[in-house]
């Protein structure tokens, strides 16, 4: 009877903690194995994950449909997945699947912005049955992955009551002709699509390539101009903006040094460091015109590559030859890595007056003050960035004080999801006002993004803590409750 009354009595304070994410560890001894379990999550995800996309690019269309639906609904760990699933499931073209994703995130200050530029990106101006979004990824993923788009064509042209009135059907009719180098009728498919959706970014991004292939330059760059004009905050996004800028300079190049010039910048937006360094590399000449530029694109990619001494010499190189932003970036930078703060401020502003690299320049400087204790400075840095270029995760992130932390630190992750200083910081906020699972679900993100950074590991030791302190209370709060139910079961018999 005793042992009825405490299971009771047991399951009625884990009904009351149920909430929290911590309420099993009550029910086991084994706090430690419990969070072994909750972080081969992320190896789960990044698993399931792979193997989801591996299956659309190989045309398992429907098993990876369903593949990413399983995750959608089995994802309670926090907004961070979610936005990863609703990212990739739009460019794949499963629309319903992402506004599964984006309905299931809970912090909409982090979430508003990718919502927002992924329907401008990627979104039909319909919705679609799933049967349709099927068969148009089948065809997607037939020209972008399996070479295919002569087969993808005469496919679609056998579904007229989609090339009627779908946008996204007359976008992948477009992109396979584009693919086969008919650009006249890929130009009246993707002016069909633009003018079934104007809105769409994607469709407006292979109308101008389409006309840069046919050197209509002059158009082409008008609606690259529109494109840049629109207001993308998300990073992941306007990463790609900058990429379509580097393709269609490349399309339009006049010479060999243009054609490697943008082709190299393109791979280096793309963040294929070791094909850019390649292309930058094999386009040095003998007569030194262009080299300087050259090797400071150069002396960027084996920055990035790690490779910090090759980095140094070629920047070095490009300084001899001309006065090179990127080489003056590169300097920059490896002073910092040196602790060089003072030194690496004079090269950032040998770099600021570069259009293309303004705001990288004055985040770096304002970074360098921060480093060098004038964070005064920094932060008046950090707002002009702010009124100049608006979406800056950095400046929102480093401007932020006690009253408004939290908004500037989702500010700065709506703009930036990969940030990772932001998820821990999120962490270390829940962490103080003792929203364990929150800071258990934010560290988990940092700890996907980065499982050696110093910062996760030093914060989930204060979480671990507070768990064990957690589990004590409890354990000591039920051991209390149990004492006096059998006092009372004694007095009773």
């Amino acid at each position: 009877m005793q042992l009825k009354y405490n299971s009771i009595i047991l399951l009625i304070l884990c009904f009351f903690i149920g909430n929290n994410v911590f309420s099993e560890q009550i029910l086991t001894t084994d706090v430690v194995k419990t969070e072994q379990i909750e972080h081969s999550f992320n190896k789960n995800f990044k698993q399931n994950f792979s193997d989801a996309i591996s299956k659309y690019e190989n045309l398992n269309i429907k098993v990876s449909y369903d593949d990413f639906y399983k995750l959608i609904e089995q994802t309670k760990k926090g907004d961070y997945y979610l936005l990863l699933l609703a990212n990739k499931t739009a460019e794949f073209g499963f629309f319903d699947l992402s506004n599964l994703a984006f309905s299931k995130i809970t912090d909409v200050d982090i979430s508003n912005s990718m919502l927002e530029d992924t329907k401008k990106f990627c979104y039909p101006a319909k919705s679609m049955s799933q049967s349709d979004i099927i068969i148009l990824a089948e065809l997607y993923s037939n020209i972008v992955y399996n070479d295919r788009a002569k087969e993808t064509i005469n496919e679609l042209q056998h579904y007229p009551r989609l090339l009627n009135d779908n946008d996204y059907a007359n976008y992948i009719m477009a992109l396979g002709y584009y693919n086969l180098k008919e650009n006249r009728t890929a130009t009246d498919y993707i002016k069909k699509a633009i003018k079934l959706n104007g809105n769409n970014i994607n469709y407006q991004i292979l109308e101008a390539q389409i006309l840069a292939d046919v050197k209509k330059g002059k158009l082409s760059k008008k609606i690259l101009k529109d494109i840049n004009s629109q207001k993308i905050e998300s990073l992941l996004l306007a990463s790609k903006i900058d990429s379509a800028n580097q393709y269609v300079m490349y399309l339009l190049a006049k010479n060999n040094f243009e054609k490697d010039y943008y082709l190299g910048k393109y791979y280096f937006s793309k963040n294929d460091y070791v094909k850019s360094a390649r292309i930058f590399q094999s386009a040095l000449t003998k007569n030194k015109t262009n080299n300087a530029i050259l090797y400071g694109m150069l002396s960027r990619c084996y920055f990035a590559q790690g490779d910090y001494n090759k980095a140094k010499e070629t920047a070095q190189k490009s300084i001899k030859l001309a006065k090179n932003a990127n080489s003056f970036i590169t300097l920059g930078d490896i002073e910092s890595i040196n602790g060089n703060y003072k030194t690496a401020i004079k090269y950032y502003k040998n770099a600021q007056s570069n259009n293309e690299l303004r705001q990288e320049s004055l985040e770096k400087i304002a970074l360098s003050y921060t480093k060098l204790a004038n964070k005064k400075h920094a932060v008046d840095i950090y707002n002009s960035i702010k009124k100049e270029f608006g979406c800056s995760y950095l400046a929102y992130y480093n401007t932020t004080t006690p009253e408004n932390e939290i908004v500037g630190i989702k500010k700065a992750l709506s703009i930036n999801m990969n940030f990772i200083d932001g998820w821990i910081d999120m962490a270390r906020i829940m962490l103080d006002k003792g929203n364990l699972e929150l800071a258990h679900n934010y560290l988990l993100a940092a700890n996907y993004l980065d499982d050696n950074n110093f910062r996760y590991y030093y914060y989930q030791s204060l979480l671990k803590k507070k768990e064990l302190e957690l589990y004590k209370n409890n354990s000591d709060r039920i051991n209390k409750v149990t004492n006096e139910t059998q006092y009372i079961n004694s007095r009773g018999s």
